[in-house]
């Protein structure tokens, strides 16, 4: 059974984040097949960055006395190994979340909604221990970032988060003495497309109000579950709003995207499962507003539930 579908930040403030200890590993860079590219097509080879981020419930005590690694973290070489080899070993990915869950199953044994691989499964042998299997992990985040899958913008990411249950009450989880794998609680899902570069009528100065001028938006879907590959129609509806544009205020411009994209997420995907709405973060920013500032930026953060239809 999956788990509950939560906002990014509650698995932040539920799993007690940052952990005493986090082990990271950053852009692992490889190629990919399978998943859309900025046109809309599958299956064409292109980059991807791999982010994970481990947090376990308890300092590196014997690590840090001992100068060794100790069972209480995480090989950052082996992690990285592990997520290039299930990279490796993956076919027919179907898509950026259909690769995503693979990764998490090999990493935790539980798909990114929680559900447990192993049940029901009919296996000829024995599954491998799931990588991170042991009792101290608090949380996971794994991002999976392709800089090419946009036209306009520096790509698109799908994040996964799963808060795991406490130290404590998975040790209490035993069978015959063996420790089995942590139990996933709550889940967590995000899909981001990064810093398009629009030009955008906007401004309340005269010399504005003239010509188009460069805004970046960064838009953030948190709680979208969908399986297959959305990011290029989404872009085309955040460009075009932004390109129709004759607002003064970016704060105005981002409630008109925010009601586009709620009216567009509404008629083409499925709502979350709780019926609790998907959550909307953009973030906009003008590079030549201030002359002696990298930009101006406005940020807004909107529930979908709250945007009248």
């Amino acid at each position: 059974m999956a788990t509950p579908l939560v906002p990014a930040a509650q698995i932040v403030r539920d799993s007690r984040l940052p952990s005493p200890s986090t082990i990271k590993v950053k852009k692992l860079h490889a190629t990919i097949k399978g998943p859309q590219d900025a046109w809309g097509r599958p299956d064409r080879p292109q980059p991807i960055a791999i982010s994970a981020a481990v947090s376990l419930d308890a300092p590196f005590g014997a690590s840090s006395a001992n100068d060794t690694v100790a069972a209480d973290t995480v090989h950052y070489g082996l992690l990285s190994k592990a997520i290039l080899s299930t990279l490796a070993a993956a076919t027919s990915i179907r898509s950026l979340r259909h690769l995503l869950d693979t990764m998490w199953a090999e990493l935790t044994g539980f798909d990114s909604r929680g559900c447990d691989i192993s049940v029901g499964a009919e296996q000829e042998q024995p599954r491998q221990p799931p990588f991170l299997h042991f009792a101290q992990l608090r949380a996971l985040e794994m991002t999976l970032h392709l800089p090419k899958a946009t036209l306009l913008g520096e790509g698109v990411s799908l994040t996964a988060a799963g808060g795991f249950e406490a130290a404590a009450a998975a040790a209490a989880a035993t069978d015959g003495g063996t420790l089995v794998k942590s139990a996933m609680r709550q889940s967590a899902v995000s899909l981001k497309i990064h810093d398009l570069r629009v030009p955008t009528l906007i401004g309340v100065n005269s010399n504005e109000r003239l010509a188009k001028q460069v805004v970046i938006a960064s838009v953030e879907i948190d709680r979208l579950e969908d399986d297959l590959d959305v990011y290029a129609e989404l872009e085309q509806t955040v460009v075009q709003v932004m390109s129709d544009s004759s607002y003064e205020t970016l704060e105005a411009l981002g409630t008109q995207m925010t009601v586009v994209i709620a009216a567009h997420l509404h008629r083409k995907h499925t709502p979350p499962r709780d019926g609790a709405g998907w959550i909307i973060n953009i973030s906009l920013e003008k590079p030549i507003a201030v002359p002696l500032a990298d930009a101006a930026c406005v940020e807004m953060s909107t529930n979908t539930a709250n945007v009248p239809n």
